[in-house]
């Protein structure tokens, strides 16, 4: 008995090539889903990282610049604008020695005293650069005077010592000369007794020219604790933009070493504007009433470092200050995201605002700008 096969049937070429062009159809959707999908997920991937960044940056600059004048504000006819001499382990600190490390290598290496100072486009790429100093003593950080012609080697005499610990940085300042920085004598306990005694790493008789032993030679010589060694260290920093696009600071009393410290990454520009009393008032009923530009003939650094009664009102008469950022992601997109220009301080005067020129090739990645406002609460109240 034979066996009958059955016709073998397969696809037709009609059949194949239908099979085939809804396969491509489907691959070109799913590809085209895909690169969409990965493009909504960079764009929000980098919105959200700006958005970290920004917040961050926002808070690490707004808490360093709300303490600005703490422990020396009380006294600001003697310490606005008065050049620190500092000298740390026998070797000159301030006036600096050589130029501060990058990106501070242009700023004056003769470090004044004052809540804060701009120094406009003293960054990378033209950027603003604040100098900033903050006292940290959590005592009542009153003004103590220095008995006429007490000063000696390694010591000056006050009414009373109490309060003063060993390790605390005392501020010294006299009209008409630098502030210097002392450091009391390790285990030191103050009382009644009015003599108070240096050593330590600060400690030194003569720096820069000036001689511990001319405060109080004229009278009037006055001494202030701005912190300890221990745990309450003062901050007198340098704050700006790198060139890796990274906000950075550093330390001018090398507390903490002698190395520039990165605060928030992402960011390319930093601007500043003061705002300030312009009808010469001061204190608790000042208020902020004009804005101006760092560049300000009566608000550039050398002005405000002159060390006169103009410039100390000057000083005291900024009670706020509006700080700009531009801050860029990390991650580039296929298509053009941000404009070529960017404003700053929109809301403020043409002459005020500022226009940050996106760098050619980088429009591709998302920018932002972000700005706040500092009141100076330590200015508003300084004498």
């Amino acid at each position: 008995m034979k066996t009958r096969c059955l016709p073998q049937r397969g696809f037709s070429l009609i059949e194949l090539m239908v099979a085939i062009t809804i396969g491509l159809v489907l691959m070109l959707t799913i590809s085209t889903m895909v690169a969409r999908q990965e493009s909504i997920r960079r764009g929000v991937t980098s919105g959200n990282d700006l958005t970290s960044n920004s917040a961050y940056a926002a808070f690490a600059l707004e808490r360093e610049l709300r303490s600005a004048g703490s422990g020396f504000s009380q006294d600001a006819t003697a310490h606005y604008g008065c050049p620190l001499a500092v000298s740390r382990d026998n070797a000159q600190l301030l006036p600096a020695t050589r130029a501060f490390p990058a990106p501070f290598n242009t700023i004056p290496q003769a470090f004044a005293l004052a809540p804060l100072i701009v120094h406009p486009g003293a960054g990378a790429n033209g950027s603003d650069v604040i100098a900033l100093a903050v006292g940290n003593s959590g005592l009542g950080e009153s003004v103590m005077q220095i008995a006429p012609n007490s000063a000696a080697a390694g010591q000056v005499s006050l009414t009373n010592t109490i309060g003063l610990r060993g390790g605390d940085l005392v501020l010294l300042s006299q009209a008409g000369q630098r502030c210097m920085l002392q450091q009391v004598t390790a285990n030191f306990a103050g009382d009644e007794a009015p003599l108070l005694t240096f050593g330590g790493n600060y400690a030194a008789n003569v720096i820069a020219g000036t001689s511990l032993l001319d405060f109080g030679a004229i009278g009037d010589a006055r001494a202030v604790v701005l912190g300890n060694v221990a745990g309450n260290l003062p901050r007198l920093q340098l704050i700006g933009v790198a060139n890796d696009a990274t906000l950075v600071s550093y330390d001018v009393l090398q507390t903490t070493g002698a190395n520039v410290a990165a605060l928030v990454e992402g960011v390319v520009d930093l601007r500043v504007r003061y705002g300030f009393d312009n009808t010469g008032n001061t204190g608790p009923t000042a208020v902020v009433n004009s804005w101006v530009a760092p560049t300000d003939a009566n608000f550039t650094p050398a002005a405000l470092q002159a060390q006169t009664v103009a410039s100390v009102a000057q000083l005291r008469s900024i009670l706020a200050v509006r700080v700009g950022l531009v801050l860029r992601s990390d991650l580039a997109e296929r298509t053009t995201v941000t404009p070529e220009d960017l404003t700053m301080f929109a809301s403020l005067p043409n002459g005020l605002q500022h226009t940050y020129n996106v760098p050619a090739g980088t429009t591709n990645q998302r920018y932002r700008v972000v700005e706040f406002t500092v009141s100076l609460r330590n200015v508003r109240f300084s004498r």
